[in-house]
This record gives structure tokens, sequence and C-alpha cells, in this order.
């Protein structure tokens, strides 16, 4: 339904944003990204670091992690970091 598509709009729209308040878009008046772009935000930064690029190769999984780690409480959730990386550990 409607709610659905408004979530996936707020998730679109923060999922750049950091918790130490850089990242984009910019905003007038900081506010917590929903946990939704928090989760989503963590999770495409271990994918995309994961994925080779045209100017860099692929991470390892151990490396991605430790961005992961490094990044809880700046960049990440610290709690939604610890949880990813919870999984991905899990599954290796």
């Amino acid at each position: 339904g409607r709610a659905g598509l408004e979530l996936a709009a707020v998730v679109a729209f923060e999922h750049h944003l950091r918790l130490d308040g850089t990242g984009y878009p910019p905003r007038r008046f900081p506010l917590a990204p929903h946990w939704a772009s928090r989760l989503v935000a963590c999770c495409t930064a271990f994918t995309a670091l994961r994925a080779s690029r045209p100017f860099r190769a692929a991470w390892s999984a151990d490396r991605a992690l430790h961005y992961v780690d490094e990044g809880a409480g700046t960049l990440f959730d610290p709690e939604i970091a610890r949880l990813v990386a919870s999984v991905v550990r899990s599954e290796r």
C-alpha cells in the first residue's frame, strides 16, 4: 500500500545520510535518518565495496567488514553495523 511507498521514498532520500551529519542530501534541520535508511546505508556500503568498479577492484569480505566495524558510530548506526557484520560473518 501507500505506507510502503512512503517508506521506500524516505529510504531512497536518506540512505546516503550519515550519523555524523555528513552525507547527502544536505538537510536544513538535522534529523536522524529512519532506521530502514540506516540499515540500507550499511548494507549497500558493504555490497558496493565487495563489487568491482571500473576504478578499483572488489574488496575482500574481511576488508569490507573492517570498514563497517570502523564506521560504526560515525558512518553507520552502531547497532545496525554490528548486526550486519554479525550476519555476514555467520554466513561465511
